[in-house]
Formats: C-alpha cells, sequence, structure tokens
C-alpha cells in the first residue's frame, strides 16, 4: 500500500492540480519508529523545524488521528454515541477543554480538575491562562482559582484612583462584617479581598523578573513568554505545579490553506524556538511538558477555494524534555476515502478517530501527580472506555517511571 500516493489523491493532485497537499521532497521527514503505523517515516511541515528537532532528540511525539471522544466508535454509530456537535467550533473547543461529555464533573475543565485533585492532595498548584477565560482550567467550587493575564502582564489593581488610597478604602469596606451580614454578601467581599491581594503579590513577582531569550513580535510568542516569566516566579508563589493555557488562531482555513499554513506555522515555530531556548536556560526542559490540542483536523479533500472545512480525527504532539519521544503513537489511517469497507472514513476525507484525546491526557496526567484510580476517574472521566487506547506516564516518559 502506498499510503502517501492514498494521501496525495485525497488532497486533489490529479492530472490538472498538485492540490492541497505536500510533496515529498517538501516534508521534513522523520522515523515513525513504531512497527504499528502504517508508514516507516513520516513528514513534518517545513515550516516548523522546531518539531523535526526536537522529535529527533527524543523530546518530542506525536499521536496520529485522535480526537475527542466518548468512546469507540466508526462511522456507523458515531452520532448515536459521540453526543457532541461535531464539527462546529463552540461545541467542539468547549468539550475538548473539558474532556468530560457527559458532565459528570458539570462545569469543569480538565486542567482544573487536575488541580482540584492536586489541592487536595495539599500540593500548592496555580492555574494560569494568557488568552481569556478558558473552561480548561475550571475547577470545582472552593478549588485553585484560575489566573487570567494578558500577554503583557499585569497592570495595576486600580490605574487610576479617584483617591490616593483607594484600594484601602475598598478593602476596609469589604472587611466591616456585622451579625447581621448576608452570606453572599460575605462571599463576594472575601472574593474581591482574596483577589485583590494575590493581584498585587503576582504583579510584584512578575515585574521583578524578566527572561533572558529574545521573543519573536506575534501573539503566540508573547503568550509563551509570559508563561516563562511566570516559570520564574514559581518559589516565591511557593508552588510545585504550575498549568498554563495559550492559544494560537487562525486555522480556520475554508480558503487559501497552503499560504495561511506557511504563515502560522513560521509563527509558532519561531515562538517555540524561543520558549525552548528560555526554559532550557531556565534549567526546567527536563520539567516541562507542553501538549497540543486542537478541538478538530480539516478535511483532507479540498474545497472549490484552495481551503478545507472542518473535520475531525487529527495528528497532535507534545515537546518537553522529559519524555520518551522520537514516536510516532496513535494509529495513522493507510484508507482515507468514504467506503462500506472502510470504518473509519467519512466524507471528503473527515476521519473518525482512532485514539481518544485521553491517550494523551492520561500518561501526561500521572506524570504530573494524578494517581490512577478515584484520582484518574476524576481528571478523566472517559479513559476507562478506551482499553488499549490510552498511554500511561511509562509510555509516554519512559525511564523517568519504570
Amino acid at each position: 500500500i502506498n499510503v502517501y500516493e492514498r494521501f496525495r489523491a485525497i488532497r486533489g493532485k490529479n492530472s490538472l492540480s498538485e492540490g492541497i497537499g505536500m510533496k515529498l521532497d517538501e516534508m521534513l521527514v522523520i522515523d515513525g519508529n513504531n512497527p504499528d503505523q502504517p508508514c516507516s517515516t513520516f513528514g513534518i511541515h517545513p515550516n516548523l523545524p522546531i518539531l523535526q528537532t526536537l522529535y529527533n532528540d527524543g523530546d518530542a511525539a506525536f499521536i496520529a488521528n485522535a480526537g475527542l471522544m466518548a468512546e469507540p466508535v466508526d462511522v456507523n454509530n458515531y452520532r448515536q454515541m459521540t453526543p457532541v456537535q461535531l464539527f462546529a467550533h463552540n461545541a467542539m473547543n468547549r468539550n475538548t477543554q473539558k474532556e468530560d461529555i457527559f458532565d459528570e464533573f458539570v462545569g469543569t475543565g480538565v486542567q482544573g480538575r487536575i488541580a482540584d485533585v492536586l489541592k487536595g492532595k495539599d500540593m500548592p498548584v496555580n492555574i494560569f491562562s494568557i488568552s481569556g477565560t478558558q473552561a480548561v482550567n475550571v475547577g470545582e467550587p472552593g478549588g485553585a482559582a484560575p489566573f487570567i493575564l494578558s500577554s503583557s502582564g499585569l497592570s495595576d489593581f486600580n490605574k487610576s484612583p479617584s483617591i490616593s488610597d483607594m484600594n484601602t478604602v475598598i478593602r476596609s469596606l469589604n472587611n466591616a462584617t456585622r451579625k447581621d451580614s448576608g452570606f453572599f454578601a460575605e462571599t463576594f467581599a472575601n472574593k474581591l479581598s482574596e483577589a485583590m491581594t494575590s493581584h498585587e503579590q503576582l504583579k510584584a513577582e512578575l515585574d521583578a523578573v524578566d527572561v533572558s531569550t529574545v521573543f519573536p513580535d506575534s501573539g503566540i510568542a508573547a503568550q509563551l513568554k509570559m508563561v516563562a516569566q511566570l516559570m520564574k516566579t514559581r518559589e516565591s508563589r511557593g508552588v510545585v505545579r504550575d498549568m498554563f493555557y495559550v492559544e494560537q488562531g487562525g486555522y480556520d482555513t475554508h480558503s487559501n490553506m497552503q499560504i495561511n499554513l506557511v504563515n502560522k506555522f513560521t509563527e509558532l515555530n519561531a515562538a517555540l524556538e524561543a520558549f525552548v531556548a528560555e526554559v532550557k536556560q531556565q534549567g526546567l526542559w527536563d520539567s516541562v511538558t507542553l501538549v497540543q490540542f486542537s478541538e478538530f483536523a480539516r478535511t483532507l479533500d479540498p474545497n472549490t477555494g484552495n481551503g478545507s472545512d472542518h473535520a475531525w480525527g487529527a495528528n497532535h504532539f507534545h515537546i518537553g524534555g522529559g519524555l520518551a519521544g522520537g514516536k510516532v503513537r496513535g494509529l495513522y489511517p493507510d484508507d482515507f476515502v468514504q467506503s462500506p469497507s472502510n470504518p473509519i472514513a467519512l466524507s471528503r476525507g473527515r476521519m473518525v478517530p482512532t485514539y481518544p484525546w485521553d491517550a494523551m491526557w492520561k500518561g501526561t496526567a500521572e506524570w504530573f501527580g494524578i494517581e490512577d484510580g478515584p484520582e484518574m476517574d476524576k481528571v478523566l472521566p472517559m479513559h476507562e472506555n478506551f482499553p488499549g487506547k490510552i498511554y500511561n506516564r511509562a509510555d509516554l516518559y519512559g525511564d523517568l517511571f519504570v
């Protein structure tokens, strides 16, 4: 089977057009290092050389054809067994961040639940988003409250106070507890005071540190730079674990996909290069894992605007110095065309995932301090639905956990 030629065909190659697939000599080649895959080698986009470098160093790995799933499905039952509005950005984004399709822990996200479990074990942990409010960071009431920062850091709590001691007055008003004070008012006042104190402390800590690496001028680079700065404040914050959320948009390539990917990947590559260099300089590379997710993939079959549309199963990566990398896990498809004999191909080269997001989350969560059993059941309430398709920490981190 020539999987590459099948891939080029579904990408629109014919006698009149090269389609939107890449030529063999354009790609950065890596060894799959997995006899279960239909290919011995794979290709990385030429504008993402950092991934090839890290992969060959054993510091990056991929999971092929993974996606948001509640349980294993095929083309015949995926609609009934996946109660999510598939192929819709908002629904898929929200549920990818939740990793809890059946709402066993309603209103929470996977990183929020990780923080809840660690906090319950008296393990100090902070959660940050450098990209607005995100469901992934939300835990249960009383859990670790996420910090939300811009990529430029924190401004003063009150930049233009009407009086010089405004913050003191606010605190005084919110500490004026009486016997008949209402519960909701007391809760609001307490949370406001806590937020003011946390804001002041974090701002002071951030203002006192900077990175030594020059980061490029892009949105994703600025977010990763802020993550690196926050890492340098971990000791003063008294934590032993941190989780961060950053986001790069612009991949909804309904037209001109190839040009758009060149631009986005060039931007991402430069940002990752700077981030990796800075984390190594801080001596934290072996203690960091960066996990990449997207709500869904794109159709392999191009549309009439040289673009691609909403699909499902995707290839995603993670990087870090502690990984047992240099391997393409999951299972890459060997047939992309919808037919009665193909259990995972929908129309237009939309692939039903063969591995769930839980496959990478499970081992990553264990590495982070989550124990198998009740703790993992809370963090990943669907992972037991995928026997044989979940990677534990020994799979993903090798010699660290043998």
